[in-house]
């Protein structure tokens, strides 16, 4: 049993279906998202509010990891790790776009749960699937 492996495959499953309550439910209480641009976003109520936001600008996403490393420490109940992602995208309006790159994550445990503290995105690629971008 991998929790980290878990909380990534729950987080993809609930950003593929739009399902915000599962979403946000792989966050703790005070996490923080910072997407590289803007202002990072911290707490669940900002946080759900900015997510449902930012997915309504899109008919379907869906995300996926290629793989990924960390370490917990079980003493203190924190972690870090890496995520290497691909999203792809299909806006609303507009063509359908890729995204390459990879969370920088810190973790905490709390309510006998392993969740995402911080979440930094480090865009490699985004554009279209053709790379022509």
């Amino acid at each position: 049993m991998d929790p980290i492996k878990d909380l990534l495959h729950l987080y993809a499953d609930a950003v593929c279906r739009q399902d915000a309550d599962q979403w946000i439910a792989t966050w703790s209480e005070s996490g923080t998202w910072d997407l590289g641009h803007g202002e990072p976003v911290s707490g669940k109520g900002p946080l759900k509010t900015f997510w449902i936001s930012s997915m309504s600008r899109f008919d379907t996403v869906i995300h996926t990891y290629s793989n990924n490393i960390s370490e917990l420490d079980a003493d203190s109940g924190t972690g870090f790790g890496r995520a290497y992602v691909t999203e792809w995208l299909k806006p609303a309006e507009g063509e359908t776009l890729v995204l390459h790159g990879f969370y920088d994550d810190l973790y905490v445990f709390e309510n006998d749960k392993w969740l995402f503290r911080e979440r930094v995105l480090n865009r490699v690629y985004m554009g279209k699937a053709d790379f022509s971008d």
